[in-house]
C-alpha cells in the first residue's frame, strides 16, 4: 500500500458531475481509465525535483501546482484529501513549462541526500540512487504525456493521492 499519486483529465460536463458527485466513483469508474494516470509514489520527489520545495513552491512557478494542483473540487475525501483541480488555462500552461524539462536537467535537480533530509515521500536512506532516479523518471515522462494530452484536448486536471 502507500500514498500513490493519481491524475484524472476532466472535460466540462465531467468535473460537473465530479463536483456534483462522488469524486472516487467517477475516476475509478472503468469507463474512465483512459483518462486517469497512476504515478505510483513517484508524486513527492517529482514535486520536490521541479520545486525545490517538499510541499510548496514558488507561487510565480506554474509548476507548483502540477503535483498539488489548485483549488479542492468538493469535500471528497480520497485517502489524503480531496482532489484538486488544475484549471484549463493552468493546464496548458503547465505542459508548456514541462517541455523544457529533459532527462538531463531532471537528473540534474535530482538529489537524493536533500530528498532524504527533507523526509521525501517515499525516499529511504537505503535508496540507490540511480535505481530511484530511473524510476522517478519514468513515471515524470509519463507525466509530461498526461498533462500534454490534457493541454491538446482542453481538459482540466485533477490531483489526488492515495
Amino acid at each position: 500500500m502507500g500514498m500513490t499519486g493519481y491524475f484524472f483529465r476532466a472535460d466540462d460536463e465531467t468535473l460537473r458531475k465530479i463536483k456534483n458527485g462522488s469524486t472516487a466513483d467517477i475516476v475509478f469508474h472503468s469507463d474512465m481509465e483512459d483518462y486517469l494516470l497512476d504515478i505510483d509514489k513517484t508524486w513527492h520527489a517529482i514535486h520536490f525535483t521541479i520545486t525545490g520545495c517538499p510541499y510548496d513552491g514558488n507561487e510565480n512557478d506554474v509548476l507548483t501546482c502540477l503535483i498539488f494542483g489548485q483549488d479542492p473540487v468538493n469535500d471528497d475525501d480520497l485517502g489524503y484529501g480531496p482532489a484538486t483541480t488544475v484549471e484549463k488555462e493552468t493546464v496548458v500552461q503547465i505542459s508548456a513549462a514541462l517541455k523544457e524539462w529533459d532527462k538531463e536537467k531532471f537528473h540534474e535537480k535530482f538529489n537524493l541526500q536533500s530528498m532524504i533530509e527533507h523526509n521525501i515521500y517515499p525516499v529511504m536512506a537505503e535508496e540507490d540512487e540511480e535505481e530511484f532516479f530511473t524510476y522517478v523518471w519514468e513515471y515524470f515522462v509519463f507525466l509530461k504525456e498526461f498533462y500534454q494530452k490534457a493541454a491538446d484536448e482542453g481538459q482540466y486536471v485533477l490531483t489526488f493521492i492515495c
